[in-house]
């Protein structure tokens, strides 16, 4: 669902829980996953989890399997990329596996390849984002599962029109936004794939970015745009126009803003024959990390806070008491410009259930040193050199930074970090901490504190990304993070930012499933 044209242009946290004072000491480092040392591929036919286990297990004993995916993978339409997950059983039962698509750009028909091993090849059939689940299962039936996100350049943008309503008899004028990414000739072409029983429109003209449709009958139809550029490389989208008898709307113009501000959503909306109307606002597309809700979503007029930077859809319906209704949809692109952004989300399978009240929620803490002073030490132990909530907050959680809280060498405006918005008493996630003007050379490690655990979960997965100039440089792979026994909670090193003169360069600590140099107590650092 990348953009273009206006879309270039259109181009974390709030944990959940109460603060608590109180640290402690003494918390282990949790046991990190490692990967099987029997290659994947050279499994047996009869390491399947359906094959009955041997007799000498113990039968009081049960089986836990432990999966690790590889980190989020970016390429280019074409483009075949190897995907290396872990899995092992904790009996040492052999394991079978399984790669499915759980989410693909329109048109992609690209499938994991074998399906069946641990260690699969994708090739990047389209431009867009997909989201792949491995899952590994035992002999005892144990099972267990993670995602891996692949973001594939597109080798043409094409962006097709919102959806629309009318009435019927109407003619509605389309057009689609196309540019090859590879400086290549692009053509397109448009179709219907459904239209009203009874229907005989069709758009016209078929070929170029620009159509128009006669609504010659009530109801739906669905079209498609297809673009093909010089070498045969496709791409394709899809809209719905919608004809009713009785309501017409209309939605507000496509947006760009910035993550954690907030927008009004304005739609208008008619009953001719002055029927009353209600009306709700949803989210159709977005970001996977992204957990933001439209805000007073059964008004006309409703808002929307972006949580994460990325791209987004909402409709609006309006319906009468008849049950006649119309939709109309509108794009967002929230897109970050700092010299250094980091956010991290957390709960994004919403296994802790409970959280989201107020000091009910899992509380996952952002941190963000500066190396030239920190002694690689966090929170109160580094000082004023590690930005994170006790000290790089406005104040009240959920108050913006207008400026810069911290004051980093060199003295003045470079290099100086903020903690966008403290959430503790919503959902979990996102949270962030920006550095507006960096120095080449500037050095900043990025760390992931566990504060505080719901009741029924002492442990929940994280992802975190690094921006360098708007643009992603990392993004890790879900890791799995654990309260302890102590209020001296588990802290993870993700990795060392370096600020260049062109942008910034990140070093992660440790690797997919290898992470036992990088999790230990936060006062142990």
């Amino acid at each position: 669902m990348r953009a273009l044209v206006l879309w270039v242009a259109l181009l974390a946290g709030f944990g959940c829980g109460a603060r608590s004072s109180l640290r402690g000491e003494g918390l282990p480092p949790p046991d990190v996953v490692a990967p099987d040392t029997a290659p994947p591929d050279t499994l047996p036919d009869t390491a399947r989890p359906d094959t009955p286990l041997p007799d000498a297990r113990p039968p009081d004993v049960p089986s836990r399997v432990d999966v690790t995916c590889p980190a989020p993978v970016r390429g280019r339409q074409t483009e075949t990329v190897t995907l290396a997950a872990q899995a092992r059983s904790s009996l040492g039962l052999p394991l079978g596996y399984r790669w499915a698509v759980e989410r693909r750009p329109s048109g992609s028909t690209a499938e994991p390849s074998p399906p069946e091993l641990a260690t699969t090849r994708f090739t990047f059939d389209r431009g867009g984002e997909w989201l792949l689940r491995f899952t590994a299962t035992d002999r005892a039936g144990a099972t267990a599962s993670c995602t891996t996100r692949l973001t594939a350049e597109p080798a043409i943008e094409l962006l097709c029109p919102n959806d629309v309503s009318n009435y019927e008899g109407a003619t509605v004028r389309l057009e689609a936004l196309v540019r090859s990414n590879l400086g290549r000739a692009v053509s397109a072409r448009w179709s219907l794939l459904s239209r009203p029983p009874g229907s005989l429109t069709d758009l016209t003209p078929a070929a170029g970015t620009s159509s128009s449709l006669l609504l010659d009958h009530l109801g739906d139809w669905r079209l498609q745009v297809t673009a093909t550029d010089s070498a045969g490389l496709m791409a394709s989208c899809t809209a719905n126009v919608h004809a009713d008898p009785d309501v017409l709307v209309t939605c507000p113009a496509d947006r760009r803003s910035s993550p954690f501000l907030t927008i009004p959503l304005q739609g208008e909306a008619q009953s001719r024959t002055g029927q009353p109307l209600a009306f709700r606002w949803e989210v159709v597309e977005a970001p996977v990390t992204s957990t933001a809700a439209v805000t007073n979503a059964t008004n006309r007029v409703a808002s929307f806070t972006f949580d994460v930077a990325g791209d987004w859809t909402w409709r609006f319906t309006a319906t009468n008491t008849r049950g006649n209704r119309a939709s109309c949809t509108t794009r967002a692109r929230a897109a970050s410009d700092e010299a250094v952004r980091v956010e991290i989300v957390w709960n994004t399978d919403r296994a802790c259930v409970g959280c989201g009240a107020r000091g009910e929620g899992q509380d996952i803490d952002l941190h963000l040193s500066d190396v030239s002073r920190s002694l690689g030490r966090w929170a109160s132990r580094a000082g004023d050199a590690d930005c994170y909530f006790a000290n790089c907050v406005c104040g009240s959680p959920g108050m913006f930074c207008a400026m810069e809280r911290l004051d980093w060498p060199p003295t003045g405006a470079l290099n100086n970090p903020q903690l966008d918005i403290d959430h503790i008493s919503d959902l979990p996630g996102p949270e962030n901490i920006n550095v507006r003007q960096a120095s080449a050379g500037a050095q900043f490690d990025v760390g992931v504190h566990f504060f505080s655990a719901h009741a029924a979960s002492p442990f929940t997965t994280v992802v975190a990304r690094v921006y360098c100039g708007g643009r992603v440089v990392f993004e890790s792979e879900g890791v799995r993070l654990e309260e302890g026994p102590s209020t001296d909670h588990n802290l993870w090193r993700v990795g060392r930012i370096t600020v260049t003169a062109g942008g910034c360069a990140f070093a992660r600590c440790g690797a997919p499933g290898s992470l036992a140099e990088c999790i230990r107590p936060q006062g142990s650092w």
